[in-house]
C-alpha cells in the first residue's frame, strides 16, 4: 500500500513539473540570451540618449554579456558613462568589449564595470577632457583594460579576442601611463 501511494505522490509531481515548466518558460521566466539581450537593450535606451541604430551597432557586445549573466544596470551603467564622455560608435565598442573581456577573465560584472569605467575617466583627464577621436580613446581603453589585465593570472587578455566591431582585438598605444588606474584587480 505504501509503495502505491509513493508513486502516486511521484506521478504527480512529475506531472506538475511537466506543465509548469513549460508554462514558467512561455511566460518568460527563463535566462536564455536571446530574451536578455533584449533587457540590455532597453535599459541603456532608457539611460543613454543613443538612436536605435547605435544600440543595434553594440548588439554582438549586449550578446556577450548576456551570455555571460551580466547586470543589465551595470552595463547600461557603463554606456552611460562612455556617451557622456564622447565615446560613441566604435569607441563604445570597445568600452563594452573591455568589460565582456574582464569578464572573461573571471571579474564580476561589478568590478568589470568599474575597472573599465575608471580607465575611462583615466583616459579622458589625460586628455584633459577634450576627446577629439572617440576611436583612439576606445583604443586607449582597450590597450589600458589589456595591460591591466595581463598582470592577472591565467594568460594575455588579447589571446581572449572578440568584442571589436571586426569580432577580433583592437590595438592601441598608450603613451605614459596614462590610464592606468593603480590598483590590483
Amino acid at each position: 500500500m505504501r509503495k502505491s501511494n509513493f508513486f502516486r505522490l511521484a506521478a504527480a509531481f512529475g506531472l506538475l513539473f511537466a506543465v509548469a515548466a513549460p508554462s514558467a518558460y512561455a511566460a518568460g521566466e527563463r535566462t536564455g540570451a536571446g530574451a536578455d539581450v533584449e533587457k540590455f537593450k532597453t535599459q541603456i535606451q532608457e539611460d543613454t540618449d543613443l538612436s536605435q541604430s547605435d544600440i543595434d551597432a553594440i548588439e554582438p557586445q549586449l550578446n556577450e554579456f548576456a551570455q555571460r549573466d551580466a547586470d543589465p544596470q551595470a552595463v547600461s551603467d557603463l554606456a552611460k558613462t562612455a556617451v557622456d564622455n564622447d565615446c560613441t560608435g566604435p569607441c563604445l565598442r570597445d568600452v563594452l568589449a573591455s568589460m565582456s573581456t574582464a569578464m572573461q577573465r573571471g571579474l564580476s560584472d561589478s568590478d568589470a564595470h568599474d575597472m573599465v569605467s575608471q580607465t575611462l575617466r583615466d583616459q579622458v583627464q589625460a586628455r584633459e577632457g577634450e576627446v577629439t577621436d572617440p576611436a583612439d580613446l576606445g583604443s586607449d581603453i582597450r590597450a589600458s583594460v589589456d595591460s591591466q589585465l595581463a598582470g592577472m593570472p591565467g594568460g594575455e587578455p588579447g589571446a581572449m579576442g572578440g568584442g571589436a566591431a571586426d569580432g577580433g582585438t583592437t590595438g592601441g598605444t598608450m603613451s605614459g601611463d596614462a590610464g592606468q588606474t593603480g590598483k590590483a584587480y
